[in-house]
């Protein structure tokens, strides 16, 4: 599960939560991410130079449930830091991973956001997932 965010050009924040996170190619480092394109922050993604991916822990599961939501205002809830960009980041994820702007590609009712990673670091939790709606801690085995 991963809650992605970035800053418009005009500074504000945005962000959403994906399910749909994947590592793309090695070389270039590239990942893939999903967003449905009814979201609220569809538009900016779609034009955003720069957006950060954090994998989120189960420390993060309600906060990824606000992420979720329509009309919230998201980053009430988090601690979020900054990069050197001004783009939005939680400190104390899995890991988080800084990414440019590669291609939007349709994908149905969502598009695929692919990014170049820049930068990437991992923390010290174990990361979650969302499976059969509820969160699935990653090590552990699913009813």
């Amino acid at each position: 599960m991963t809650i992605v965010t970035t800053r418009s050009a005009s500074g504000t924040l945005h962000g959403f939560t994906a399910s749909s996170f994947a590592s793309l190619s090695l070389d270039p480092p590239l990942v893939l991410v999903c967003l449905d394109r009814g979201a609220d922050c569809s538009p900016v993604f779609m034009a955003a130079e720069r957006f950060i991916v954090n994998i989120v822990t189960p420390a993060h599961a309600e906060l990824a449930i606000k992420f979720a939501t329509k009309g919230e205002n998201k980053f009430a809830y988090g601690a979020f830091a900054f990069d050197e960009s001004g783009h939005p980041l939680l400190p104390d994820v899995a890991a988080v991973i800084h990414c440019e702007l590669e291609h939007v590609v349709p994908g149905g009712d969502h598009v695929i956001l692919i990014g170049r990673v820049h930068d990437a670091r991992t923390g010290s939790g174990k990361p979650v997932t969302w499976y059969r709606g509820d969160f699935l801690h990653l090590g552990e085995s699913a009813a």
